[in-house]
């Protein structure tokens, strides 16, 4: 192999199962960040502009998160496409700086993703008016919104831990951020999905069950299978739809 070529060796090469829909893994990515990560975000997304890809940020202080951004952060985005094609990118692509002011670049590959994720964000604050306690309950429902119209969902063992944020998660270069935790199914089972399966069915708009656990040699588990179902709206007394 030729030493220039090593550094595809370093890109994650997306498995088909893992891909969650076209601007999905933004999104994903997106519930990730920090607070300040995440106020930059929604303040370009709030602004977004066909063909503009520059914006200006006031805000200096918010300077540490925007160099994160630019720099920390990896993006592997599938762009939804005939050929099944797949971006790698940082949330932002440059940034510019004059004394106290910034101006933030964005890749052009990254504002499709941008925009499914203010159409998430705009169908999030109309549908979740209620907060969830858990951090799993957030996870699970965020990918259980996604395939609501399917009913029933197959997963494996090892792309549910990523849903929930139970893996082990390293930066690009290789320095762990976060430990592995739960890692036996019972717990798995009991910690984090019964109880956010319970909180998302008594405070959300969606009914969620796990129908299904796929078992192989020895009783491991390797998938599970859930129905997923949104709840019928009971109508106001004026006459509109109401959760």
């Amino acid at each position: 192999m030729r030493k220039h070529n090593k550094v595809f060796n370093t890109l994650p090469v997306p498995e088909s199962g893992d891909q969650l829909g076209f601007g999905d893994d933004l999104i994903e990515a997106f519930y990730k960040l920090t607070p300040d990560e995440r106020e930059i975000v929604m303040d370009i997304v709030d602004r977004l502009k066909p063909g503009v890809t520059a914006y200006d940020f006031d805000d200096f202080d918010l300077q540490p998160a925007a160099m994160k951004l630019l720099t920390y952060h990896r993006l592997v985005l599938h762009n939804g496409d005939k050929q099944n094609s797949v971006l790698y990118a940082r949330w932002l692509s440059s940034i510019t700086m004059i004394e106290k002011r910034m101006t933030l670049h964005l890749d052009p590959g990254v504002v499709p993703h941008l925009e499914r994720l203010r159409n998430h964000q705009q169908e999030d604050s109309e549908r979740a008016s209620v907060k969830l306690a858990s951090q799993y309950s957030i996870r699970l429902y965020e990918w259980a919104w996604k395939w609501r119209h399917i009913v029933l969902k197959r997963i494996s063992i090892p792309q549910i831990r990523k849903v929930l944020g139970v893996d082990e998660v390293t930066d690009a270069q290789g320095n762990i951020i976060s430990e592995k935790c739960l890692v036996h199914w019972p717990n798995l089972k009991q910690r984090a999905i019964d109880r956010a399966l319970h909180e998302i069915n008594e405070k959300t708009d969606l009914s969620i069950r796990l129908v299904a656990v796929g078992q192989a040699k020895y009783r491991r588990v390797l998938s599970l299978a859930f129905e997923i179902k949104e709840k019928k709206r009971k109508p106001k007394p004026n006459g509109s739809a109401a959760t």
